[in-house]
């Protein structure tokens, strides 16, 4: 089971995440076969909204997403009601997809965007009343760890440090994430607490940054926050399981089918002699054979009859 931890530090304004996916890698690439660094940028962008989504105090969606014209055409990578996510990458060639970064270890997202953007956007449930709101990721920097370090310093105001690592365990992909966050200080705080809080982040963040991949690709998280932070006093929340988990279901697949009209559908059905639908998340194929469709002409019909209430129109 893939699981995110949420750890601070006692009496310092600093908090920190580690997320390990396998389980919804292996999930995601089910029904797409990508090449391997692709993988790994969608396992980083699974375990980026991951974490976003678990700050978020209401309930809903955190997504990242790109488009662009280069090797990268689309991407998308959500986490759903805190523990359920779902990813897909769309390539116009697999052949030619860009290469790893010069360390071999991080990879040029912007170079796969081309001319592109990467947004970053939350979406509460409709109960809450809050609007969606979406943030712009700056592609300045090469790979997308730094990418979001700047995006939560410029978006949020508040010092990041993100890393991330992959290996294959029993031959599939793990992507590990590390995140360490500044926070605001105390209202009551003194200047002396300021500094020796500010003193502790750059120590913090240095020993981090001296973090292989291979600890931690493999280290659990117990192990990994004892060989780097053992100085520092560190309270670790119990875990928080994830999965992939697509939201496609049948009254969704009815829904797109009844969109296209009678007309479509019936001359869909003659000329297939049954309509399916695939999930491009994963992969579930819906069918729909002459009974169905009859089906779904007869709500048409009902939804033509009630106007103001067609939510095809």
């Amino acid at each position: 089971m893939d699981n995110l931890y949420r750890f601070s530090f006692t009496d310092l304004p600093i908090r920190g995440q580690w997320v390990r996916l396998q389980s919804t890698l292996e999930a995601a690439g089910q029904y797409r076969a990508y090449p391997a660094q692709v993988s790994e940028l969608l396992g980083q962008m699974l375990a980026t909204v991951a974490m976003v989504a678990d700050n978020l105090k209401f309930s809903g969606a955190v997504a990242m997403q790109s488009q662009g014209n280069g090797a990268l055409r689309r991407s998308l990578a959500e986490c759903r009601d805190h523990t359920n996510l779902r990813g897909i990458m769309h390539l116009t060639d697999d052949s030619s997809f860009p290469q790893s970064s010069k360390d071999g270890s991080n990879h040029d997202i912007g170079a796969w965007l081309g001319q592109g953007q990467l947004a970053l956007t939350l979406i509460p449930d409709e109960e809450t009343g809050m609007q969606p709101y979406q943030g712009l990721v700056a592609l300045e920097k090469q790979d997308l760890a730094k990418c979001l370090e700047d995006y939560f310093a410029q978006s949020e105001q508040l010092d990041t440090r993100l890393h991330f690592a992959q290996n294959t365990q029993e031959d599939n992909l793990c992507v590990t994430g590390l995140l360490l966050q500044r926070l605001p200080n105390h209202p009551d705080a003194s200047e002396a607490d300021c500094d020796a809080a500010q003193d502790a982040w750059e120590t913090l963040t240095t020993l981090a940054a001296t973090v292989t991949n291979a600890e931690l690709g493999e280290l659990d998280v117990q192990t990994l926050l004892h060989r780097l932070f053992h100085e520092y006093p560190c309270v670790l929340q119990p875990p928080k399981d994830l999965a992939y988990q697509c939201t496609c279901n049948s009254e969704r697949t009815d829904t797109t089918l009844m969109m296209l009209g009678k007309d479509d559908l019936g001359a869909l059905l003659i000329e297939q002699g049954e309509i399916t639908v695939d999930c491009e998340f994963c992969g579930h194929r819906y069918r729909y054979d002459a009974g169905s469709v009859a089906r779904l002409m007869g709500q048409i019909d009902e939804l033509a009859q009630a106007p103001n209430e067609n939510p095809l129109h």
